[in-house]
């Protein structure tokens, strides 16, 4: 595009890609928390590191502005988020732990340790089918983390 449209028209694409960047980046995230951490780094790089690989801006960029297909970029953002939300997991799986606090260590009626995460500071509750927010049971707090890539179980049997 030539002549005086020239300069409003790419202002405008510019303003396009501001907007579809920021959607991504809503869409992507929404719900997601970490922590401004080492760990929580190195997903934030994995997760833009899945963005390059994936060619996401290319791609969005392309049925944006050589297609036009609003339908297209909302589908490369849904498969993308299920890509992010795979990276997710296994950095929330970490932060999952068993909250042993007061009630478990009563010795006339102990209960058996709540599951916990201490990214989104809330309680699995199996009733309500996910994770909700309560307060934490009154005393000490014990939080019991299960690191997988320390386990080593080995199991002899003895035979006769």
């Amino acid at each position: 595009m030539a002549g005086r449209y020239k300069k409003p028209f790419e202002k405008l694409k510019q303003q396009l890609k501001e907007e579809l960047e920021e959607y991504l980046r809503l869409f992507i995230l929404d719900g997601l928390q970490f922590r401004d951490d080492d760990e929580g780094r190195q997903l934030v790089d994995e997760i833009n590191r899945a963005f390059r690989e994936g060619q996401i801006g290319k791609r969005v960029g392309r049925a944006a502005f050589r297609e036009f297909d609003l339908e297209k970029i909302k589908q490369i953002a849904q498969e993308h988020r299920r890509k992010v939300e795979g990276i997710y997991k296994a950095y929330f799986d970490r932060h999952t732990c068993l909250y042993a606090a007061g009630p478990s260590w009563d010795p006339d009626n102990p209960q058996p340790p709540l599951i916990y995460n201490d990214i989104v500071d809330k309680f699995y509750d199996e009733a309500a089918g996910g994770w909700i927010s309560k307060e934490k049971p009154p005393g000490a707090a014990i939080l019991i983390f299960i690191k997988s890539e320390n386990k080593t179980t080995e199991q002899k049997e003895e035979t006769p």
